[in-house]
């Protein structure tokens, strides 16, 4: 499987887990809640039962109170723990209509609260109606803490069954917090390690597409330099070969012209020798000037914007002074095919009829500025080559190739008003290239 391909695979795969690991997170915390809202259930049960402990008590409190000193507060009083008595065992009853057992306790506990509160109230009539028995109010007491004792009793039950269900509800919720917990973790984890790997692929695709790109800067390099190689074989043998055929062929035909001065056919052979070999000259320093290697680039440079500009009446201002000293023949030869491929651009399509040319050294950095005032380049082409070097010829392509082989950098911008190419060439970078290429050159 190719890498992109698995990338996408554990991609997937890391997605889906986080899915999973959220919808069954999703569905154990649904159901903590809900055993969180039973674990609250049997709080509010054995809060009720307190309740209705405290309000007897308070009850039975108001009697002996109101018995004892007849203040007619403390009757209002029992009525209001009487109420609140009931109220709170109607809601104890409805809080454990889910549990058969609590509702018959609950049962129990209702009936024998309202007989406690009768034999409360029994007292307390007793005491309106203005009868002092002490006897009988003696007995109505001694009831009054039975039925409480059955009360407790009952409450005890209550609450043994509540704490159990509380118990079990508690050890219910933690299990369920603790799987929550686990599957996240664990949904985490997994979706971790498939991004990890993902990131590993990345990697390895990025890396293998690194090397690809390089292996392919690397190739085109190599075939400029053969490129290079060959305009420089060319032009030799322009230079040695057929320059001299049409000098040996010129001088004979001299001979020939001097011995007939009146010969129109020798003299329009002469006059064609004559073409031949300046044509001949001109395409064998067009391939490869021996001003480069002999003088250096600043000389070439100004011959061959002098040579363009006489052929094609485009009128180019040169900035280009001596050097102290030479640059490396390697940044020389990359700015002088940089400056070419520009005046050739300039002179097959942008209709300029002016251009600018400037070459300096700046801080042991070679800068080479062409400039025109033409149509300029049309901006989605100019947009797309920026991105991705590609939708135009391989002229600009290959300058920025040139310009990248020897740690430079090409720079273009284009509008209705012109066009404007720089390079700047670190020396340094250029010297060490030159090196790095020598023993190529001299396989």
């Amino acid at each position: 499987m190719l890498p992109r391909k698995r990338a996408k695979l554990a991609l997937a795969l890391a997605l889906w887990l986080i899915l999973m690991g959220i919808s069954g997170a999703g569905i154990t915390m649904a159901r903590l809640s809900s055993s969180a809202k039973w674990v609250t259930h049997s709080y509010q049960v054995e809060l009720a039962i307190s309740d209705v402990e405290f309000f007897l008590s308070e009850a039975a409190r108001a009697r002996l109170n109101y018995v004892n000193s007849g203040d007619e507060s403390f009757v209002q009083l029992f009525d209001l723990k009487d109420q609140q008595t009931k109220t709170d065992l109607q809601n104890i009853r409805h809080l454990t209509s889910d549990n058969p057992r609590q509702q018959e306790l609950c049962e129990q506990l209702e009936q024998l609260a309202n007989r406690r509160l009768e034999v409360l109230e029994e007292g307390i009539n007793l005491r309106k109606s203005g009868q002092t028995d002490d006897a009988k109010q003696a007995i109505l007491s001694r009831d009054n803490v039975a039925v409480a004792t059955e009360i407790d009793n009952v409450m005890q039950q209550m609450e043994h069954e509540e704490d159990a269900l509380l118990h079990q509800r508690l050890r219910r919720s933690n299990t369920l917090f603790l799987v929550f917990l686990i599957i996240l973790s664990a949904a985490f984890a997994v979706a971790v390690s498939f991004f990890w790997i993902q990131y590993q692929l990345l990697l390895q695709e990025l890396s293998a597409r690194e090397q690809a790109e390089a292996s392919a800067h690397r190739l085109s390099a190599r075939v400029l330099r053969l490129q290079d190689e060959e305009r420089r074989r060319l032009s030799r043998e322009l230079h040695d070969g057929l320059g001299q055929n049409l000098v040996a062929a010129k001088l004979s035909l001299s001979n020939l012209a001097t011995s007939n001065p009146d010969d129109s056919v020798v003299n329009e052979c002469l006059k064609s020798i004559d073409a031949s070999l300046a044509e001949a000259r001109t395409i064998s320093y067009l391939l490869h000037p021996p001003l480069l290697d002999d003088i250096g680039i600043a000389s070439a440079a100004r011959w061959y914007v002098e040579g363009l500009s006489k052929r094609s009446g485009i009128e180019v201002a040169v900035d280009i002074p001596d050097q102290p000293e030479r640059i490396p023949h390697a940044a020389e030869l990359a700015l002088f095919r940089v400056l070419q491929e520009s005046l050739t651009n300039i002179h097959r399509h942008s209709k300029a009829s002016r251009a600018e040319v400037s070459l300096r050294i700046v801080n042991h950095n070679a800068i080479l500025r062409v400039r025109d005032y033409g149509t300029g380049i049309a901006p989605r082409t100019l947009e797309r080559f920026l991105k991705d070097g590609t939708h135009v010829g391989v002229g600009l392509a290959g300058m920025q190739e040139r310009v990248r082989e020897q740690g430079g950098t090409f720079t273009i911008e284009s509008n209705e008003t012109g066009t404007t190419i720089e390079v700047n060439m670190p020396l340094s970078t250029a010297s060490q290239v030159a090196d790095e290429q020598a023993p190529t050159a001299a396989n």
